[in-house]
């Protein structure tokens, strides 16, 4: 499935920061989730529950402990051993070796001033990942940037997003979905935000 797809199913993106926090995220309304804790232990079970439960899984390299975030073989094992939809990661070098190897790239930029929102855009366009991830995700003059620079790409808004009304604001703003760890704005969707 293509991940514009993929993303587009829901708004919501369930940020799991904790295995404990699973079984929240598998019985919400996002059809997808970010795998933003844990560890080489807890995640192959993880994973597996998501997939079971017809649920987009994505792992963030850099958040799960006993995994290395910097080799290549990293990611060949997750795809051969673990099995997500892709990955989340700032480096650029893994986003076009988990392309190259049949696994979905998000790209994660933390924007914190204009340089880094130039860098961002910089080097998003050389690599061009399947999606980019934002943060933080509640500052619209950024996604807007993103979106409207790049519209063939996905935009996912992350970050401090703690309300129904940020998070239609980001929506409006161009994001293609949220990714968020506050629980209670799991079970929106588009009509509950946008309509």
């Amino acid at each position: 499935m293509a991940l514009l797809h993929r993303l587009a199913q829901s708004p919501i993106i369930a940020a799991v920061r904790s295995p404990d926090k699973l079984e929240e995220a598998l019985n919400s309304n996002a059809a997808n989730l970010f795998i933003m804790g844990g560890s080489l232990n807890t995640l192959p079970p993880m994973v597996k529950a998501a997939k079971a439960q017809s649920k987009g899984v994505f792992v963030h390299l850099d958040l799960i402990r006993g995994l290395s975030s910097t080799d290549k073989e990293s990611l060949e094992f997750i795809r051969e051993q673990i099995d997500p939809d892709g990955i989340i990661t700032p480096k650029g070098h893994l986003i076009k070796e988990a392309k190259r190897i049949g696994l979905h790239a998000i790209l994660h930029l933390f924007v914190i001033d204009s340089l880094a929102m130039a860098n961002g855009l910089s080097l998003s366009q050389s690599i061009r990942p399947d999606a980019i991830e934002v943060m933080p995700g509640t500052i619209a003059k950024v996604v807007s940037h993103f979106a409207e620079s790049l519209p063939d790409i996905p935009i996912v808004s992350s970050g401090l997003i703690q309300s129904r009304e940020e998070a239609a604001e980001m929506l409006n703003a161009g994001a293609t979905a949220l990714s968020v760890s506050e629980q209670t704005l799991w079970q929106l969707s588009f009509s509950d935000l946008c309509g």
